[in-house]
């Protein structure tokens, strides 16, 4: 029997696309789309067709009700696709150490809003700092 896909990010993956709303966007040279996924590690976005993956562009997140961005370079690790479409999987290159405190703290307060179970404002950025649970 064949393994299945090995896990290569040692961060968690919070899931944005939530509760019927977008929470988070990202701008990038092919243009404005939603994430369906973040981390502080990366992110994955909903594409209809492979992007390039031989370079980094550069890129600004955006959080639903926040001013002010994080930006940076990041590059295409992956895509799969099916009927419905393509999601790319894209890991940071560089991101200030300001921009990843900022998205630490935009990640835990999605944690907080969306969390299924009470947890605390520490507990939250346990689960975005913490080891990939999924």
């Amino acid at each position: 029997m064949k393994p299945g896909p090995v896990e290569r990010r040692s961060s968690q993956r919070i899931v944005t696309r939530q509760l019927g709303r977008n929470r988070f966007w990202l701008s990038w040279y092919a243009g404005r789309v939603l994430l369906e996924n973040l981390s502080v590690e990366g992110f994955s976005m909903s594409l209809s067709t492979p992007p390039a993956s031989d370079r980094p562009f550069e890129f600004l997140l955006e959080r639903d009700g926040v001013l002010g961005g994080v930006s940076g370079l990041a590059q295409v690790v992956n895509y799969s696709s099916d009927v419905n479409g393509g999601i790319a999987g894209c890991r940071f290159v560089t991101i200030s150490e300001d921009a990843s405190e900022r998205l630490t703290e935009w990640l835990a307060g999605h944690v907080l809003d969306v969390a299924a179970v009470p947890v605390s404002e520490v507990e939250a950025e346990d689960i975005v700092l913490g080891p990939s649970i999924v």
